[in-house]
């Protein structure tokens, strides 16, 4: 008797994970659909303060969403922003995969006056790209070493 109660509480178990899988699968094609037919334009969103000497930072806030993705050549990447800054400046970079973040990419812009703003880059090669926010005291007005700003931003493609 024990060994059919054990029977059925494994085909139960298999079935959950079997189910559990199919659900992550259609997640994920949902969202793939979603982005590919311009239906869903924003991979994530980032709230953030950063507070740093150029050396260490401290920060705090939250991002949710894809900071690694796939793009085609011919779409476009862009990244809505609001920001308040301190001293220093908001690094907004977006890299291929396999290749060094620097600031001579065309996907690289340096906010250095609070407000609002989007940045857009054209995709002009196929691959996987990665974007990154950071603070850097490089670029700004005053002549404080460090950077202290806060920043919210959201990003997609369109």
């Amino acid at each position: 008797m024990g060994n059919v109660v054990l029977e059925k509480q494994n085909q139960i178990s298999g079935k959950v994970v079997v189910g559990g899988f199919g659900v992550l699968f259609m997640l994920v094609v949902g969202m793939v659909l979603a982005f590919a037919t311009g239906i869903m334009e924003t991979l994530g969103y980032e709230s953030r303060n950063i507070d740093g000497n150029g050396l260490t930072n401290t920060q705090s806030g939250y991002s949710w969403g894809l900071h690694t993705f796939y793009f085609a050549k011919g779409q476009d990447f862009f990244a809505e922003y609001e920001t308040v800054i301190h001293k220093g400046s908001l690094i907004i970079h977006l890299y291929k995969i396999g290749s060094a973040p620097s600031g001579d990419t065309p996907y690289h812009q340096m906010v250095s006056q609070s407000g609002r703003g989007t940045v857009t880059f054209p995709i002009q090669e196929s691959g996987l790209y990665r974007i990154s926010f950071s603070g850097s005291v490089l670029g700004g007005t005053h002549n404080d070493w460090g950077y202290d700003l806060s920043y919210q931003i959201h990003w997609g493609i369109r």
